[in-house]
This record gives structure tokens, sequence and C-alpha cells, in this order.
């Protein structure tokens, strides 16, 4: 009996062994989902009030990648080039500046701007993000006669919990040091998708940079402040939707503090697709 007793626990041993090193065998990673530039959603015109319109004009291939970029109607126009499905580089029509991206773990991590006169590095641009991805910082770099380059922007990024974003602080050059100049707070957003997130680092006379992957805010702000310096502003937004897409933005602005507090100001700006 004893001798039956003892068999039956070496079976039971042997099958526990055999279970955990079944359970503890590596599984075979999955492939990594490949990171494409094209576009899901068609944004055609960006129409922004009191500013050169179309503000943004985008043109597309048959397979939905952004090719033209055409800036302030005409104030710059940038052709956009591919390889293996994210941007390369961008040429600027107006400058014939070439700008080149460089890639870090599927993000874009620095972009640098060659002067199409001279071929040196004029600007770079460096990106950071956090462990979701999510961009947080960007800094800007201008060089003269191939020096190492001197910062003299910075923009730093927060997140809601919901992924919008939730602020972004902006510096600047100031009596010879970067210090901070504004800060834009969202919040109160909808559940439609936005589509005009792409701009809000974009500063007028400066290059665009076209990040394709970068989502900043997936819904639409109804509410936005502005603090500087000087003056602070509450801006409140109502959104037109077709096909859930925003077809018209408009926002009421009021300036809280600085000369000019209590005046108001509607803008508007209208969207429309392919």
């Amino acid at each position: 009996m004893k001798k039956y007793f003892i068999l039956f626990l070496a079976v039971i041993i042997s099958a526990f062994i055999s279970c955990k090193k079944a359970n503890n065998t590596p599984q075979p990673q999955q492939p990594a989902i490949p990171v494409d530039d094209a576009r899901t959603v068609l944004l055609k015109d960006v129409m922004a009030q009191s500013l050169p319109n179309p503000y943004f004009h985008f043109t597309y291939d048959s397979l939905h990648y952004v090719k033209q970029i055409n800036f302030a109607s005409g104030l710059n126009i940038y052709n956009v080039e591919y390889e293996n499905k994210r941007v390369k580089k961008m040429t600027s029509i107006i400058s014939n500046n070439s700008i080149l991206y460089s890639y870090s773990n599927n993000q874009v991590s620095e972009i640098n701007e060659f002067s199409g006169r001279t071929g040196n590095k004029v600007l770079s641009y460096r990106l950071s993000y956090n462990s979701s991805n999510q961009l947080i910082e960007v800094l800007w770099f201008e060089f003269s006669d191939n020096s190492n380059g001197n910062l003299y922007k910075k923009a730093v990024l927060t997140y809601q919990a919901d992924d919008n974003l939730a602020s972004i602080d902006h510096y600047s050059i100031s009596a010879g040091q970067l210090s901070w100049t504004s800060r834009d707070q969202f919040s109160n957003y909808d559940d439609k998708t936005n589509v005009d997130d792409f701009y809000l680092l974009e500063d007028f006379f400066d290059t665009y940079l076209f990040l394709p992957r970068v989502k900043l805010q997936k819904n639409n702000p109804l509410k936005q402040q502005i603090n500087t310096i000087q003056n602070d502003y509450d801006i409140s937004y109502t959104y037109k939707y077709e096909n859930n897409l925003p077809v018209q933005k408009t926002g009421m602005l009021k300036q809280t503090r600085g000369a000019g507090s209590g005046q108001s100001l509607q803008i508007t700006d209208l969207f429309n697709y392919y």
C-alpha cells in the first residue's frame, strides 16, 4: 500500500513540475503595430478669424499622406516626404530650407533645419515624451556660423487624466536668459473629435513643426485660460459639428487682468474636409 501511495505522489509531483515549466515557458512576443503617418481625418482647410486664410491648407495623396502644407495663405508652403510611412523631410518652397526628422522609440525626437542658401544648420527642435508617449517638452535652438546652438524658446506640457492637454507653459529669451512668458490652460472637454490641436505650439513666424503622431487634445476644450506676465484672459468655446467633426469653433474672449480688463471679443474658426 505504501508503495502505491509513493508512486501516486510521484505522479502528482511530476505533473505539478511539468505544469509549472509550461507556465514559465516564454510566450512569443506579439509583433509591434507599425507606426504610420497616414491621416484618418482628411482636414482640408482651417479658416481663422483676422489671420491670412486659409490659415492651414492640406494636400494629400491617394493613401491619405499629407504631401503639402500651405500656411497662412502662402506665407510658407512645405512639401512633405516620407520613408517607411513616417515623415522624413519637409522642404520650404519659400526659403528652400530642408527640415529633417530623427526618431527614437517611434517618436520624433529631433528636427533639424538647414539653410537652403548655405546648407548650414540654422535651427533645431528637440522633443521629449513621458512614459505614455505624450509630448511634454519642446526646445527650440538657433545656430549661427555652425555654432553649438543657443536655446531661445521652450514649451512644457501637462495632461489631464483623460489624456487631454491640461496646460502649456511658454518660455523665451528675455534679458539674456530663458524666462516664463505665458501659460495656456484647457478644461471642460467635450466628447467629440478634435482636429485643431496641431498648431497649439505654432508661433506665426516660426517654422511649422508637423507631428502627425502627436495628439495633444483628443477632444475639444470648452474653456481656456491665458495667463501672461501682464494680462490674463478667459475664453469660452462653443462648437458646431457635422459627422462628429467640428466645422465651426466660436470663442468668447474676455480680458480679466491688465490694461483693457473687462473687454470682450468674439473669435471664430472654420474647418472643412475632403
